[in-house]
C-alpha cells in the first residue's frame, strides 16, 4: 500500500527555504527535488507548482510517454482520499482611493460632456 498524505502536509513540501519540492499529479505525490535541475523546462516551472496540484499543467505541457514513464520514479505516495481541504484565509482588500482619470490623470473621474457624445480622438 502506498503512502497517504494530506493535502496540507503536501502544501509544506514546496521548495522553498530548503524544504523538498513535491507536486500532485493525478492524486498522486511526487517528490521532484532531486529532478529540479534535470528538468528540460527548467527548475521554475515546477517550482512554481511545488506543494501543489500539478496534473492540469503536467496535461497541458504534452510531455511524452517517456516523461510520464519517468514521473513514476519519483512518486512517493497518494493524496488520502478523507484529506480536508486546504483551507484559503480571504486576503483584506486596502481601501480604494476615488477613481483616476484615465485619460488626464486627474485624480477625479472624467466629466461628462454636455453635448452627450464624447469623442477621444
Amino acid at each position: 500500500m502506498s503512502q497517504l498524505y494530506d493535502l496540507t502536509e503536501v502544501a509544506q513540501q514546496n521548495g522553498k527555504n530548503g524544504k523538498p519540492c513535491w507536486l500532485i499529479i493525478k492524486g498522486n505525490v511526487y517528490d521532484v527535488t532531486k529532478f529540479l535541475s534535470e528538468h528540460p523546462g527548467g527548475s521554475d516551472v515546477l517550482l512554481e507548482y511545488g506543494g501543489k496540484d500539478a496534473s492540469k499543467a503536467f496535461k497541458q505541457a504534452g510531455h511524452s510517454s517517456d516523461a510520464e514513464k519517468d514521473l513514476k520514479s519519483y512518486k512517493i505516495g497518494e493524496i488520502n482520499p478523507a484529506s480536508p481541504p486546504i483551507q484559503i484565509q480571504p486576503t483584506p482588500v486596502a481601501a480604494k482611493s476615488p477613481a483616476e482619470n484615465s485619460i488626464s490623470g486627474d485624480p477625479q473621474p472624467a466629466k461628462k460632456s454636455s453635448g452627450g457624445f464624447l469623442c477621444c480622438c
